[in-house]
């Protein structure tokens, strides 16, 4: 949750210091692309790391309202990643529909994983 947090302030800050959007390729959008692939790899790694428990009484116990959640943030994920690599193209037809997804994706990613831990932290994980 954190380094989601983190990435996802990079372009708010800026915003919110200038006024006004980053370019495409200007150092804060690449650090916000660094740092969100960053925090897909570890989305990736946590993935895997519990896809062999799944079975287990630890992940039962969290239940279909623990495990909807974090697979939706998973393909969200990767669907906000397309995205966000896309609005990389400075020349990118339909810009402002494509940001839009963005930032709806970023929001549903958001509150999936919020779900997901309150769900898990309800189960006692």
């Amino acid at each position: 949750m954190v380094a989601l947090l983190t990435a996802g302030l990079v372009p708010l800050g800026y915003r919110m210091r200038q006024h006004r959007r980053a370019a495409p390729t200007s150092p804060t959008i690449k650090r916000h692309v660094l740092l969100g692939l960053a925090t897909s790899a570890l989305a990736f790694g946590h993935t895997m790391a519990v896809l062999p428990a799944l079975g287990s009484p630890a992940a039962t116990g969290g239940g279909m309202l623990a495990l909807l959640p974090a697979g939706a943030a998973f393909f969200l994920l990767v669907a906000h990643a397309g995205l966000g690599l896309q609005l990389r193209n400075e020349k990118l037809r339909d810009r402002v529909k494509k940001r839009r997804a963005h930032t709806v994706t970023a929001i549903l990613i958001s509150l999936a994983v919020a779900v997901h831990v309150i769900a898990l932290e309800r189960a006692g994980h």
